[in-house]
């Protein structure tokens, strides 16, 4: 199997587990206070980022205004996760109000800095709060870079032979492996050039 098949399996492979995983967010939920979002399990590529929508339900008795924390403890650095409001006010009995997080992941992820944040809803009158943990991994992608130290054009006399230094780069989000291979191109403008009909 050629390495960029091999390298598609995987790739497929990949989503298909994170496909698999479990999509329900564990939640601990005070009975007044419900919440739910739309994305259970977000999966972004380094430098992407994803607003989540998060509703919360008043299932008390009185209109009531909640604050909002992130923990992200359990996130690795190239994870920010933002809410826009920091209060949702004046939510009135058995209604719903929706506010939404701004999740960012940062050039330079790993698939290995996958993992998971907590949403927490305080109502402050009486000191109940809900949570729900989000789930967020990095896609996996393959992005090799070879470079030539020095001039990339390097001129040799027939039956000649030179040293190339070339630095390689994993520029993606999982481990790789470089397999590399010298592909030749012949000098058809000399040899146009020399050419006679003679």
């Amino acid at each position: 199997m050629s390495s960029q098949a091999g390298r598609a399996v995987f790739c497929v492979l990949a989503l298909m587990a994170m496909s698999l995983t479990p999509m329900v967010a564990t939640a601990s939920a005070h009975s007044s206070i419900l919440l739910s979002v739309d994305v259970q399990h977000a999966v972004l590529e380094p430098g992407q980022s994803m607003n989540i929508t998060l509703s919360i339900e008043n299932n008390g008795s009185s209109i009531e205004s909640y604050n909002i924390t992130i923990d992200d403890t359990a996130l690795a650095t190239p994870w920010t996760v933002i809410p826009v409001d920091g209060t949702v006010d004046n939510v009135f009995p058995t209604w719903s109000k929706n506010t939404t997080l701004v999740v960012r992941l940062a050039e330079g992820a790993t698939v290995a800095d996958s993992g998971s944040f907590t949403i927490s809803v305080t109502e402050p009158d009486n000191g109940v709060s809900s949570t729900l943990t989000v789930l967020v991994s990095v896609a996996p992608a393959y992005h090799p870079s070879l470079s030539v130290s020095g001039s990339p054009l390097i001129t040799m006399a027939a039956g000649g032979s030179t040293n190339v230094s070339f630095v390689g780069h994993n520029l993606g989000t999982v481990t790789d492996t470089f397999l590399l291979d010298v592909e030749v191109q012949p000098d058809l403008a000399a040899w146009w050039a020399n050419h006679t009909n003679g």
